[in-house]
């Protein structure tokens, strides 16, 4: 293993706390997403993570006491035990039974009007809903999920509520995805991501992992690779963790996400 990844390897498991979970501030009690962040950055850089039953039992006790909430308190446990191989059948019909109360009259799933400040997307919520019915291999109105993500769609191509966003266009691209749209229809989306490319603003991490796999949802590579590598490599720190931004900002679990991710996709990792 070369040095970057015993570096970064080293940071994600110096996050991961006694409680069998994981959360970069080193307090516990672990925080269920930040598990995440830190199973799926191990599986991108090709290791398994450290205690495995301990991340089994944490996760199965956050999900049976409904302690995270909502869809993402089904999607976490579901995608990191999958992840480790590890996910029981019980948990697969409790997870099913959550997400089919969940589903919104408008074709959607959770809350897409009014939604909290700190959620990336009202698409968010949808997104983490059709991975789990369909990793698990549930039916469902695919229709009436194309309908809903359609109507988010803005004449520049991208999607939002009131105006375009990477973040919701990212999310309306894996959903198609899942749903099995093919990318051939989907190609004003692919020239809202390049104009945004072309017009590089970028200042936080997830604006570039917003775009760059939104392209890789529709099939496509960034064509800036380079630019793209120079900002994540210029947001990592000492201690090999990634933060949100070049000048400032410590790392996180979910910027080294980010990061890994962006790598892995622009042939840098």
């Amino acid at each position: 293993m070369d040095d970057f990844r015993v570096d970064v390897v080293r940071y994600i498991e110096r996050c991961h706390l006694e409680d069998g979970g994981y959360f970069f501030a080193h307090i516990p009690p672990s925080s269920g997403m930040d598990t995440y962040f830190a199973v799926k950055s191990l599986s991108l850089l090709g290791v398994k993570p450290d205690r495995p039953q301990a991340i089994d039992s944490f996760l199965l006790d956050e999900f049976k006491a409904n302690t995270i909430g909502g869809i993402t308190g089904i999607f976490v446990p579901v995608e990191v035990l999958i992840e480790l191989g590890r996910l029981p059948d019980r948990l697969k019909e409790q997870a099913l039974t959550r997400i089919a109360a969940l589903q919104n009259r408008a074709g959607g799933f959770g809350a897409y009007q009014d939604v909290d400040v700190e959620v990336q997307s009202e698409l968010q919520d949808t997104y983490r809903a059709l991975r789990i019915l369909t990793t698990i291999g549930a039916n469902f109105d695919r229709e009436k999920v194309r309908h809903f993500i359609s109507g988010f769609q803005r004449a520049d191509g991208g999607y939002g509520v009131k105006y375009s966003t990477l973040a919701s266009t990212y999310y309306a691209m894996e959903i198609f995805k899942l749903l099995g749209v093919e990318a051939t229809k989907l190609t004003a989306s692919g020239d809202y991501l390049r104009k945004r490319e072309e017009n590089w603003q970028v200042q936080f991490i997830e604006d570039v992992y917003w775009l760059v796999l939104g392209l890789a949802a529709l099939g496509e590579k960034t064509s800036v690779p380079d630019r793209v590598t120079r900002f994540v490599m210029m947001c990592q720190r000492q201690n090999g963790g990634f933060s949100r931004a070049i000048e400032m900002g410590i790392p996180t679990l979910e910027y080294t996400f980010y990061a890994l991710s962006i790598l892995k996709e622009a042939g840098a990792l």
